[in-house]
């Protein structure tokens, strides 16, 4: 019978705590959005409180103006860029500095070895 794999006590304990919550508000979101608003929760490794607040006025911030959904093909297989904001660059209207979008889908191609990127970008 094989052996049960351990994990390390400390790590363990971390896994178990309870997430630690940080709020952010953006002045006029309501007025903007009204019913259609919505709240957004997410978990990171943030430790630091200071460090999370600043996230999640981040997150705030790029979700309280108008977006538009889009795509973008990038090399590798890159289903771990889900969840993340990422800045991309191309030759296409808005991308030609850089653009930083969130990443809300991925759908890898194995043979091109690319990554067809579904995207949340602030207008």
């Amino acid at each position: 019978m094989a052996e049960a794999p351990t994990v390390d006590p400390g790590y363990a304990a971390w896994l178990k705590t309870t997430a630690r919550n940080v709020g952010a508000t953006i002045a006029g979101s309501t007025a903007t959005w009204g019913d259609a608003a919505v709240d957004s929760t997410v978990v990171s490794p943030l430790a630091f409180k200071a460090d999370a607040q600043a996230e999640a006025t981040y997150q705030a911030q790029f979700l309280a103006g108008p977006l538009a959904r889009d795509t973008a093909v990038v090399p590798g297989l890159r289903r771990d860029l889900i969840g993340r904001p990422v800045t991309l660059f191309g030759d296409r209207l808005g991308y030609e500095d850089g653009a930083v979008v969130f990443v809300v889908g991925a759908t890898e191609a194995e043979r091109a070895r690319t990554t067809t990127l579904t995207v949340i970008k602030r207008l």
